[in-house]
């Protein structure tokens, strides 16, 4: 990276931290893997991350540090990360974009520029308390001296370990772009094998349900048959004693006659 010479940084000394997430439809998804590992080999990135599933999420494939896919199987979905260098980032995109249908991308960027600068005057603040401390300590008289020296020798020592490898980490986040690429197959708009468009599977459906209504309603009349046939055992007797108290009580009125509705005799 360039040095930076002050507060302000040239807009061709900025330090850009780019990621890119680029989605794919492809028609075969481990074909498709290999061209992405093909098209980082030629622009000097490297493969941090690689995943090939199906689509019921089952993993069929892991990338190992050697390089190397296990596993076998049909894939249906897969993730490549690749980690490229900045300055040729946006043609690796380009070509990967040609193994495939781009279907979504998303970028997402972050300008560290002034917090590299203000890292970096820090770190070389703290070099030179250090430099001056090494003088204090070689001209250091009393062992209490050298001990002190040397106490404060540790603290901007480490003080200094945790800086730099913080203005590393930037450089090397700024050095080499992070692109995911996510890979899809397209789904089949009928079912594989030839097979119905689900009619059969409709009625099938149909009966089992029907089916099931049945058994409950069975299950039901099983449970609760103790009440219902105690009932049924109640009802006839019942109904025969209710219909005989009203014919009785049908013949006592027609037996009595009313005494003022008899004509007088002639």
């Amino acid at each position: 990276m360039p040095e930076q010479g002050g507060d302000e940084a040239g807009d061709g000394d900025r330090m850009i931290i780019r990621a890119k997430v680029l989605r794919l439809e492809v028609e075969s998804t481990p074909d498709a893997v290999t061209q992405v590992r093909e098209i980082a080999r030629e622009y000097d990135g490297s493969v941090t991350d690689m995943q090939v599933a199906t689509d019921s999420e089952e993993w069929l494939y892991r990338y190992e540090k050697d390089g190397t896919i296990v596993g076998d199987g049909a894939a249906l979905r897969g993730w490549v990360t690749v980690r490229v260098p900045s300055e040729t980032y946006e043609e690796f995109v380009d070509d990967v974009a040609g193994v495939g249908v781009v279907k979504f991308q998303s970028e997402a960027t972050s300008d560290v520029t002034q917090e590299h600068v203000d890292l970096s005057a820090r770190l070389e603040n703290l070099r030179a308390q250090e430099a001056r401390l090494r003088e204090f300590f070689d001209e250091a008289r009393t062992v209490k001296d050298m001990l002190a020296i040397e106490t404060e020798l540790s603290r901007v020592r480490g003080e200094i370990e945790s800086m730099d490898a913080q203005v590393t980490y930037l450089e090397r986040q700024a050095a080499m772009a992070t692109v995911t690429i996510e890979l899809t197959e397209p789904r089949a708009v009928v079912r594989p094998g030839g097979e119905s468009w689900g009619f059969v599977d409709a009625i099938t459906n149909g009966i089992r349900g029907a089916a099931g209504l049945l058994t409950g309603t069975i299950t039901v009349l099983i449970a609760t048959a103790p009440v219902w046939l105690t009932a049924l055992v109640l009802f006839f007797p019942i109904r025969a004693f209710l219909r005989r108290r009203a014919e009785r009580g049908a013949a006592g009125s027609g037996d009595s006659v009313d005494p003022g509705s008899v004509p007088p005799a002639a």
